[in-house]
Protein backbone atom coordinates (compact mmCIF):
# COMPACT_ATOMS: atom_id res chain seq x y z
CA UNK A 1 0.00 0.00 0.00
CA UNK A 2 1.21 3.49 -0.77
CA UNK A 3 -0.20 6.38 1.23
CA UNK A 4 0.80 10.01 1.52
CA UNK A 5 -0.37 11.72 4.71
CA UNK A 6 0.33 15.37 3.99
CA UNK A 7 1.19 18.30 6.23
CA UNK A 8 2.57 20.96 3.95
CA UNK A 9 3.99 21.37 0.47
CA UNK A 10 6.69 23.69 -0.81
CA UNK A 11 6.42 26.49 -3.32
CA UNK A 12 5.18 26.22 -6.86
CA UNK A 13 7.14 25.27 -9.91
CA UNK A 14 10.41 27.15 -10.36
CA UNK A 15 11.99 26.54 -13.74
CA UNK A 16 12.20 22.79 -14.14
CA UNK A 17 13.63 22.18 -17.59
CA UNK A 18 15.11 18.77 -18.28
CA UNK A 19 16.32 16.76 -21.23
CA UNK A 20 15.69 13.03 -21.31
CA UNK A 21 18.09 10.85 -23.23
CA UNK A 22 17.03 7.29 -23.85
CA UNK A 23 19.85 5.05 -24.99
CA UNK A 24 18.24 1.97 -26.44
CA UNK A 25 17.49 -0.01 -29.53
CA UNK A 26 14.38 0.78 -31.45
CA UNK A 27 12.02 -2.16 -31.61
CA UNK A 28 9.70 -4.33 -29.66
CA UNK A 29 9.95 -7.77 -28.18
CA UNK A 30 7.88 -10.13 -30.28
CA UNK A 31 8.39 -13.41 -28.49
CA UNK A 32 10.66 -15.68 -30.50
CA UNK A 33 11.33 -19.41 -30.34
CA UNK A 34 14.30 -19.60 -28.00
CA UNK A 35 16.35 -22.10 -25.99
CA UNK A 36 13.48 -22.80 -23.58
CA UNK A 37 11.05 -23.74 -26.36
CA UNK A 38 12.92 -26.10 -28.68
CA UNK A 39 14.91 -29.30 -28.29
CA UNK A 40 16.29 -30.00 -24.84
CA UNK A 41 15.71 -26.83 -22.77
CA UNK A 42 18.77 -25.07 -21.43
CA UNK A 43 19.18 -25.79 -17.68
CA UNK A 44 18.86 -22.07 -17.01
CA UNK A 45 15.21 -22.28 -18.12
CA UNK A 46 14.30 -24.00 -14.85
CA UNK A 47 15.95 -21.54 -12.52
CA UNK A 48 13.54 -19.71 -10.17
CA UNK A 49 13.69 -15.92 -10.30
CA UNK A 50 12.10 -12.73 -9.06
CA UNK A 51 13.85 -10.30 -11.41
CA UNK A 52 16.11 -10.49 -14.47
CA UNK A 53 19.13 -10.15 -12.19
CA UNK A 54 18.49 -13.66 -10.87
CA UNK A 55 19.03 -15.14 -14.36
CA UNK A 56 22.30 -15.75 -16.20
CA UNK A 57 23.33 -13.64 -19.21
CA UNK A 58 21.08 -14.34 -22.16
CA UNK A 59 17.99 -14.96 -20.02
CA UNK A 60 15.33 -12.89 -18.27
CA UNK A 61 12.74 -13.61 -15.59
CA UNK A 62 9.46 -14.79 -17.09
CA UNK A 63 5.91 -14.29 -15.86
CA UNK A 64 5.91 -17.76 -14.26
CA UNK A 65 8.87 -16.92 -11.99
CA UNK A 66 11.48 -18.94 -13.90
CA UNK A 67 14.27 -17.80 -16.20
CA UNK A 68 13.48 -17.86 -19.91
CA UNK A 69 14.66 -16.49 -23.26
CA UNK A 70 12.89 -15.77 -26.52
CA UNK A 71 16.09 -16.22 -28.50
CA UNK A 72 19.74 -17.21 -28.47
CA UNK A 73 22.74 -14.83 -28.64
CA UNK A 74 23.27 -15.74 -32.31
CA UNK A 75 19.79 -14.38 -33.06
CA UNK A 76 18.13 -17.74 -33.64
CA UNK A 77 14.54 -17.71 -32.46
CA UNK A 78 13.88 -14.16 -33.69
CA UNK A 79 12.18 -13.08 -36.87
CA UNK A 80 13.63 -11.47 -39.97
CA UNK A 81 15.21 -8.09 -39.27
CA UNK A 82 15.46 -8.83 -35.56
CA UNK A 83 18.31 -9.47 -33.17
CA UNK A 84 18.59 -10.91 -29.69
CA UNK A 85 19.68 -8.75 -26.77
CA UNK A 86 21.75 -9.94 -23.82
CA UNK A 87 18.63 -10.73 -21.79
CA UNK A 88 17.11 -13.03 -24.40
CA UNK A 89 14.58 -10.57 -25.86
CA UNK A 90 13.98 -10.19 -29.59
CA UNK A 91 13.99 -6.62 -30.90
CA UNK A 92 13.69 -4.98 -34.29
CA UNK A 93 17.29 -4.30 -35.29
CA UNK A 94 17.48 -1.14 -37.39
CA UNK A 95 21.04 -0.31 -36.40
CA UNK A 96 22.73 -2.45 -39.07
CA UNK A 97 25.08 -3.68 -36.35
CA UNK A 98 25.23 -6.44 -33.83
CA UNK A 99 22.22 -6.67 -31.51
CA UNK A 100 24.33 -5.78 -28.50
CA UNK A 101 25.67 -2.59 -30.16
CA UNK A 102 22.72 -0.22 -29.78
CA UNK A 103 22.57 3.24 -31.32
CA UNK A 104 21.69 6.10 -29.00
CA UNK A 105 18.27 7.68 -29.39
CA UNK A 106 17.71 11.09 -27.77
CA UNK A 107 14.25 12.52 -27.19
CA UNK A 108 13.09 15.63 -25.37
CA UNK A 109 10.20 15.79 -22.91
CA UNK A 110 7.01 17.22 -24.33
CA UNK A 111 5.86 20.51 -22.79
CA UNK A 112 3.15 19.48 -20.36
CA UNK A 113 -0.09 21.43 -20.08
CA UNK A 114 -2.37 18.94 -18.33
CA UNK A 115 -6.14 18.95 -18.80
CA UNK A 116 -7.54 18.23 -15.34
CA UNK A 117 -11.23 17.57 -14.77
CA UNK A 118 -11.97 17.97 -11.06
CA UNK A 119 -14.59 15.38 -10.09
CA UNK A 120 -15.93 16.60 -6.73
CA UNK A 121 -18.13 14.61 -4.37
CA UNK A 122 -21.33 16.58 -3.62
CA UNK A 123 -22.76 14.05 -1.17
CA UNK A 124 -24.40 15.07 2.08
CA UNK A 125 -21.42 14.05 4.20
CA UNK A 126 -19.44 16.96 2.74
CA UNK A 127 -21.18 19.12 5.37
CA UNK A 128 -19.15 17.44 8.15
CA UNK A 129 -16.66 19.42 10.17
CA UNK A 130 -13.19 19.51 8.71
CA UNK A 131 -10.84 21.42 10.98
CA UNK A 132 -13.27 24.24 11.76
CA UNK A 133 -15.01 24.44 8.37
CA UNK A 134 -17.14 22.01 6.39
CA UNK A 135 -15.44 19.65 4.00
CA UNK A 136 -17.30 21.38 1.17
CA UNK A 137 -15.99 24.84 2.06
CA UNK A 138 -12.49 23.48 2.58
CA UNK A 139 -12.54 22.05 -0.97
CA UNK A 140 -13.81 25.36 -2.38
CA UNK A 141 -11.08 27.34 -0.64
CA UNK A 142 -8.33 24.87 -1.62
CA UNK A 143 -9.39 25.16 -5.25
CA UNK A 144 -10.52 28.75 -5.87
CA UNK A 145 -9.59 30.67 -2.70
CA UNK A 146 -6.89 33.32 -2.85
CA UNK A 147 -4.14 30.69 -2.61
CA UNK A 148 -6.15 27.87 -4.20
CA UNK A 149 -4.55 25.60 -6.75
CA UNK A 150 -6.90 26.70 -9.57
CA UNK A 151 -6.37 30.35 -8.67
CA UNK A 152 -2.59 30.13 -8.65
CA UNK A 153 -1.98 27.55 -11.39
CA UNK A 154 -4.91 28.27 -13.68
CA UNK A 155 -2.62 29.77 -16.31
CA UNK A 156 -0.63 26.54 -16.59
CA UNK A 157 -3.38 23.91 -16.35
CA UNK A 158 -6.52 23.40 -18.42
CA UNK A 159 -9.04 23.02 -15.58
CA UNK A 160 -12.68 21.98 -15.61
CA UNK A 161 -14.92 20.81 -12.78
CA UNK A 162 -17.78 18.36 -12.34
CA UNK A 163 -19.87 17.91 -9.18
CA UNK A 164 -21.55 14.57 -8.65
CA UNK A 165 -24.33 13.21 -6.44
CA UNK A 166 -27.82 11.70 -6.66
CA UNK A 167 -30.99 12.54 -4.74
CA UNK A 168 -33.52 9.79 -5.38
CA UNK A 169 -36.39 12.06 -4.26
CA UNK A 170 -35.64 14.89 -6.68
CA UNK A 171 -33.39 13.73 -9.53
CA UNK A 172 -34.84 12.21 -12.68
CA UNK A 173 -31.54 10.64 -13.70
CA UNK A 174 -28.43 9.30 -12.00
CA UNK A 175 -25.80 10.42 -11.49
CA UNK A 176 -26.56 14.10 -11.30
CA UNK A 177 -23.57 15.89 -12.81
CA UNK A 178 -23.15 19.67 -12.66
CA UNK A 179 -20.15 20.97 -14.58
CA UNK A 180 -18.39 24.03 -15.86
CA UNK A 181 -19.27 24.94 -19.46
CA UNK A 182 -15.79 24.00 -20.62
CA UNK A 183 -12.25 23.14 -19.61
CA UNK A 184 -9.82 25.97 -20.25
CA UNK A 185 -6.85 27.89 -18.92
CA UNK A 186 -7.70 30.58 -16.36
CA UNK A 187 -11.01 28.91 -15.52
CA UNK A 188 -11.16 29.86 -11.83
CA UNK A 189 -14.19 32.12 -12.36
CA UNK A 190 -16.38 29.40 -13.85
CA UNK A 191 -15.27 26.84 -11.25
CA UNK A 192 -15.95 29.31 -8.43
CA UNK A 193 -19.43 30.01 -9.85
CA UNK A 194 -20.15 26.27 -10.03
CA UNK A 195 -19.06 25.62 -6.44
CA UNK A 196 -20.74 28.69 -4.97
CA UNK A 197 -24.02 27.78 -6.67
CA UNK A 198 -24.16 24.28 -5.18
CA UNK A 199 -24.42 22.65 -1.78
CA UNK A 200 -23.84 19.10 -0.53
CA UNK A 201 -26.91 16.98 -1.18
CA UNK A 202 -27.32 13.21 -1.03
CA UNK A 203 -25.56 10.12 -2.37
CA UNK A 204 -22.19 9.09 -3.85
CA UNK A 205 -22.42 7.19 -7.19
CA UNK A 206 -18.68 7.43 -7.82
CA UNK A 207 -18.26 4.70 -10.44
CA UNK A 208 -21.04 5.98 -12.69
CA UNK A 209 -19.77 9.55 -12.29
CA UNK A 210 -16.26 8.60 -13.44
CA UNK A 211 -17.88 7.02 -16.50
CA UNK A 212 -19.64 10.31 -17.25
CA UNK A 213 -16.34 12.19 -17.13
CA UNK A 214 -14.81 9.66 -19.53
CA UNK A 215 -17.68 10.42 -21.94
CA UNK A 216 -17.11 14.14 -21.48
CA UNK A 217 -13.41 13.82 -22.37
CA UNK A 218 -14.34 11.78 -25.43
CA UNK A 219 -16.87 14.37 -26.56
CA UNK A 220 -14.62 17.31 -25.66
CA UNK A 221 -11.01 16.12 -26.12
CA UNK A 222 -8.12 17.98 -24.48
CA UNK A 223 -5.87 20.20 -26.61
CA UNK A 224 -3.10 18.55 -28.63
CA UNK A 225 -0.20 17.32 -26.45
CA UNK A 226 -2.26 17.86 -23.27
CA UNK A 227 -2.57 14.84 -20.97
CA UNK A 228 -6.13 14.23 -19.65
CA UNK A 229 -6.49 13.63 -15.91
CA UNK A 230 -9.47 13.01 -13.63
CA UNK A 231 -8.80 14.29 -10.12
CA UNK A 232 -11.37 12.58 -7.91
CA UNK A 233 -12.02 14.32 -4.58
CA UNK A 234 -14.37 12.23 -2.46
CA UNK A 235 -15.13 11.95 1.24
CA UNK A 236 -16.88 8.62 1.57
CA UNK A 237 -17.48 5.09 0.41
CA UNK A 238 -19.19 4.89 -2.99
CA UNK A 239 -22.73 3.74 -3.61
CA UNK A 240 -24.50 3.22 -6.95
CA UNK A 241 -27.50 4.50 -8.85
CA UNK A 242 -29.46 1.26 -8.59
CA UNK A 243 -29.05 1.17 -4.80
CA UNK A 244 -28.02 4.51 -3.24
CA UNK A 245 -27.69 2.88 0.19
CA UNK A 246 -25.31 0.17 -0.96
CA UNK A 247 -21.84 1.08 0.27
CA UNK A 248 -20.70 -2.43 -0.54
CA UNK A 249 -18.23 -4.49 -2.54
CA UNK A 250 -20.22 -4.08 -5.76
CA UNK A 251 -20.21 -0.29 -5.48
CA UNK A 252 -16.49 -0.33 -4.72
CA UNK A 253 -15.79 -2.55 -7.71
CA UNK A 254 -17.76 -0.22 -9.98
CA UNK A 255 -15.43 2.63 -8.96
CA UNK A 256 -12.34 0.51 -9.58
CA UNK A 257 -13.68 -0.66 -12.95
CA UNK A 258 -14.50 2.93 -13.95
CA UNK A 259 -10.98 4.10 -13.11
CA UNK A 260 -9.58 1.21 -15.17
CA UNK A 261 -11.88 2.17 -18.06
CA UNK A 262 -10.64 5.75 -17.84
CA UNK A 263 -7.04 4.57 -18.08
CA UNK A 264 -7.91 2.36 -21.05
CA UNK A 265 -9.35 5.48 -22.69
CA UNK A 266 -6.06 7.33 -22.12
CA UNK A 267 -7.22 9.22 -19.02
CA UNK A 268 -5.43 8.90 -15.68
CA UNK A 269 -7.38 9.05 -12.42
CA UNK A 270 -5.80 10.51 -9.27
CA UNK A 271 -7.60 9.90 -5.97
CA UNK A 272 -7.86 12.39 -3.08
CA UNK A 273 -9.79 11.43 0.06
CA UNK A 274 -11.30 14.40 1.92
CA UNK A 275 -11.27 13.00 5.45
CA UNK A 276 -10.81 9.44 6.66
CA UNK A 277 -14.22 7.87 6.00
CA UNK A 278 -13.06 5.91 2.96
CA UNK A 279 -11.12 2.69 3.46
CA UNK A 280 -7.48 2.79 2.44
CA UNK A 281 -7.77 -0.51 0.59
CA UNK A 282 -10.44 0.97 -1.66
CA UNK A 283 -8.53 4.20 -2.25
CA UNK A 284 -5.46 2.15 -3.14
CA UNK A 285 -7.40 -0.05 -5.56
CA UNK A 286 -8.95 2.94 -7.38
CA UNK A 287 -5.57 4.71 -7.53
CA UNK A 288 -3.94 1.57 -8.92
CA UNK A 289 -6.63 1.09 -11.57
CA UNK A 290 -6.45 4.77 -12.45
CA UNK A 291 -2.72 4.42 -13.12
CA UNK A 292 -3.07 1.26 -15.22
CA UNK A 293 -1.79 -1.01 -12.46
CA UNK A 294 -3.14 -4.18 -10.89
CA UNK A 295 -5.85 -2.96 -8.47
CA UNK A 296 -4.83 -5.44 -5.77
CA UNK A 297 -1.06 -5.20 -5.96
CA UNK A 298 -0.15 -1.90 -7.61
CA UNK A 299 1.87 0.74 -5.75
CA UNK A 300 0.15 3.87 -7.12
CA UNK A 301 -0.03 6.84 -4.77
CA UNK A 302 -3.32 8.00 -3.34
CA UNK A 303 -3.78 11.10 -1.22
CA UNK A 304 -5.65 11.70 2.03
CA UNK A 305 -6.21 15.00 3.83
CA UNK A 306 -7.74 15.42 7.28
CA UNK A 307 -7.82 19.21 7.59
CA UNK A 308 -7.81 22.27 5.30
CA UNK A 309 -4.02 22.69 5.37
CA UNK A 310 -3.47 19.08 4.33
CA UNK A 311 -6.09 19.41 1.60
CA UNK A 312 -4.41 22.48 0.10
CA UNK A 313 -1.05 20.75 0.32
CA UNK A 314 -2.35 17.61 -1.39
CA UNK A 315 -3.91 19.51 -4.27
CA UNK A 316 -0.74 21.56 -4.72
CA UNK A 317 1.43 18.46 -4.70
CA UNK A 318 -0.77 16.67 -7.21
CA UNK A 319 -0.92 19.53 -9.71
CA UNK A 320 2.67 20.77 -9.42
CA UNK A 321 3.87 17.17 -9.65
CA UNK A 322 2.05 16.76 -12.96
CA UNK A 323 3.50 20.06 -14.18
CA UNK A 324 7.15 19.67 -13.26
CA UNK A 325 8.02 16.10 -12.35
CA UNK A 326 6.45 14.10 -15.17
CA UNK A 327 8.07 13.80 -18.57
CA UNK A 328 6.50 12.59 -21.81
CA UNK A 329 8.74 10.44 -23.99
CA UNK A 330 8.46 10.35 -27.77
CA UNK A 331 9.30 6.64 -27.53
CA UNK A 332 7.36 3.91 -25.76
CA UNK A 333 8.99 1.90 -22.95
CA UNK A 334 8.17 -1.74 -22.32
CA UNK A 335 7.00 -1.16 -18.74
CA UNK A 336 7.60 -4.83 -17.87
CA UNK A 337 11.31 -4.17 -18.47
CA UNK A 338 11.51 -0.68 -16.97
CA UNK A 339 13.65 -2.04 -14.14
CA UNK A 340 16.42 -2.42 -16.74
CA UNK A 341 16.55 1.37 -16.98
CA UNK A 342 18.93 3.76 -15.22
CA UNK A 343 17.59 7.23 -14.45
CA UNK A 344 20.12 9.89 -13.50
CA UNK A 345 20.02 13.52 -12.40
CA UNK A 346 23.02 15.76 -13.05
CA UNK A 347 23.80 19.44 -12.53
CA UNK A 348 23.04 21.86 -15.35
CA UNK A 349 22.94 25.57 -16.07
CA UNK A 350 25.85 26.36 -13.78
CA UNK A 351 23.87 25.35 -10.68
CA UNK A 352 24.16 22.41 -8.33
CA UNK A 353 21.62 19.60 -8.54
CA UNK A 354 20.83 18.61 -4.96
CA UNK A 355 19.82 15.08 -5.97
CA UNK A 356 22.58 14.36 -8.50
CA UNK A 357 23.28 10.69 -9.17
CA UNK A 358 21.39 7.54 -10.12
CA UNK A 359 17.80 7.43 -8.88
CA UNK A 360 16.15 4.37 -7.36
CA UNK A 361 13.11 3.05 -9.19
CA UNK A 362 10.03 2.97 -6.98
CA UNK A 363 11.15 5.51 -4.40
CA UNK A 364 12.72 8.17 -6.67
CA UNK A 365 11.26 7.47 -10.11
CA UNK A 366 8.54 5.40 -11.71
CA UNK A 367 6.87 4.77 -15.03
CA UNK A 368 3.42 6.38 -14.98
CA UNK A 369 2.62 4.58 -18.20
CA UNK A 370 4.52 3.36 -21.24
CA UNK A 371 5.63 6.84 -22.35
CA UNK A 372 5.71 8.89 -19.13
CA UNK A 373 8.37 9.03 -16.41
CA UNK A 374 7.56 10.53 -13.00
CA UNK A 375 10.32 11.70 -10.65
CA UNK A 376 9.44 11.39 -6.95
CA UNK A 377 10.25 12.91 -3.58
CA UNK A 378 13.42 14.93 -3.07
CA UNK A 379 14.45 14.27 -6.67
CA UNK A 380 11.23 15.98 -7.80
CA UNK A 381 11.98 18.91 -5.49
CA UNK A 382 15.45 19.17 -6.98
CA UNK A 383 14.02 19.27 -10.50
CA UNK A 384 11.72 22.13 -9.51
CA UNK A 385 14.74 24.14 -8.41
CA UNK A 386 15.82 24.27 -12.04
CA UNK A 387 19.45 23.09 -11.81
CA UNK A 388 19.05 19.45 -12.81
CA UNK A 389 19.06 17.53 -16.08
CA UNK A 390 17.27 14.19 -16.26
CA UNK A 391 18.68 11.32 -18.29
CA UNK A 392 17.24 7.83 -18.67
CA UNK A 393 19.09 4.88 -20.24
CA UNK A 394 17.28 1.67 -21.06
CA UNK A 395 18.51 -1.72 -22.25
CA UNK A 396 18.37 -2.83 -25.85
CA UNK A 397 14.90 -3.64 -27.09
CA UNK A 398 13.09 -1.79 -24.29
CA UNK A 399 12.16 1.22 -26.39
CA UNK A 400 9.57 1.09 -29.16
CA UNK A 401 9.98 4.19 -31.32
Amino acid sequence: MTRLHLASFAHLVAAAVAAIALAACGGTSTGGLGPCETGIPDPACRLPCISDGNCPTGFHCGDDGTCTAECSPDGSGCGAGQSCDNSGHCFDDTSGTDGNDCPSVTVSPMPRTPSVQLLIDQSGSMTQNFGGVTRWNAVKNALVGGSGVVTTLGGQVVFGASLYTYNRNNDSSCPRISRTPTRMLNNAGAISTLLNGAQPDADTPTGESIQRVIQDFQQNPPPANSVPVILLATDGEPDRCSNPDAHDAQSRQMSVDAAAAAYAAGIRTIVLSVGNDTGEDHLQAVANAGAGQNPQTGPATFYRANNPAELSAALSQIITGILSCEFDLSGVVDVNRADEGTVTLSSSGGGTCQAAGNLTRGSQWEMVDENTIRVLGAACDALKAGSCTLQATFACGTIIL
